[in-house]
């Protein structure tokens, strides 16, 4: 049966749950398919995170990054009166610098301090929003001109801050076995490359960054640990050696769980770097959604050799796993 658009958002953040549980329970009992449909997708939790009002203040907390005012602290501009109100009022300007010019943004760079020099949240201030105040004279902007201005940057910005491949075709390690007996030796060396990556996470990490939204700081390190994870997954499969006719596939399944992981990371920045987890939010559905298509490709290359494997037996998870993801990539076709 074909997965709903909504549960086709994120069902890549479940694929490597469901390869780092045992064989039993994937064919007896309930899945972790079923799962998926309970979580909420990117787009509530980025409208959930968009309105994150820790101190009740009035003013999201992404925005008292760009306001200067403590996320924490709801009379950090003024005693007796709230940072919202004073935002209201026009009595704190966004934090706006001059920089002789624009760097490119580069996530792999961004200290772990909160709105620290070159972090997302920062760059934007400084750059972004100064672009803004610019652009439209003496006039400062109200909080919903400038939540309808964050609106239309996070495109910019997900472009600004896209993770690179992690490997090329050149790094795919050659296999002597080929056809369909060489394939279905790659797809037990497949399954166990990723299930040696032993974890199992009560949930994926569209759910605890729905925790972190709502106050559970502990629920970051899960999703750091998930992001470890990915990126320890990615690794192991490039170890794998490959056939010729599956090289393709495989390099695009490797690099696509490596962009899990550089999500991932980014989703764990909420407190740290709050624009920066807005932009991983924002960029988490196509990333899955490639994922998905990375896998249904494997999936096409299985199935034009009839590679078959019984049940239990090794492999036979990855080929399910593939099969699915074929079913997904069509449904969210149409």
């Amino acid at each position: 049966m074909a997965h709903s658009a909504r549960t086709l958002r994120i069902i890549g953040a479940s694929l490597l749950a469901l390869l780092m549980i045992g064989g039993s329970y994937m064919f007896s009992g309930p899945t972790p398919w079923g799962r998926v449909a309970e979580a909420e997708s990117a787009e509530e939790l980025l409208k959930a995170y968009a309105a994150k009002d820790t101190d009740t203040d009035g003013l999201p907390d992404w925005q008292e990054s760009l306001y200067g005012t403590d996320p924490n602290n709801p009379e950090s501009f003024q005693a007796g009166i709230k940072d919202g109100e004073a935002v209201a009022q026009g009595l704190v300007q966004p934090r706006v610098a001059v920089r002789p010019e624009d760097e490119p943004i580069d996530p792999s760079t961004i200290p772990g301090t909160v709105a620290a020099p070159s972090s997302v949240t920062d760059r934007f201030s400084q750059t972004l929003l100064k672009q803004y105040l610019l652009s439209r004279g003496e006039n400062p902007p109200t909080p919903a001109e400038i939540t309808a201005f964050v609106t239309d940057a996070l495109a910019d910005l997900s472009l600004s801050s896209q993770h690179p491949d992690a490997f090329s075709l050149a790094d795919v390690r050659a296999s002597s076995e080929t056809g369909t007996d060489g394939l279905a030796l790659y797809a037990a060396r497949a399954e166990e490359a990723l299930a040696s990556q032993n974890i199992r996470p009560a949930k994926n990490e569209l759910f605890y960054f729905s925790d972190a939204v709502k106050g559970n700081s502990s629920a970051l390190g899960k999703i750091r640990q998930i992001s470890d994870a990915y990126e320890a997954s990615s690794r192991a499969f490039m170890q794998v050696p490959v056939p010729e006719e599956a090289r393709r596939a495989h390099l695009s399944v490797a690099n696509a769980l490596n962009g899990m992981a550089a999500i991932t990371e980014d989703l764990a920045s909420l407190e740290t770097d709050p624009l920066r987890a807005l932009v991983g939010l924002a960029a988490y559905d196509k990333q899955s959604a490639e994922l998905i298509r990375a896998l249904a490709s494997m999936h096409n290359v299985l199935s034009a050799r009839s590679v078959s494997i019984p049940a239990g037996q090794s492999g036979a998870e990855f080929l399910f796993l593939a099969e699915e993801s074929a079913r997904s990539a069509a449904a969210g076709q149409q």
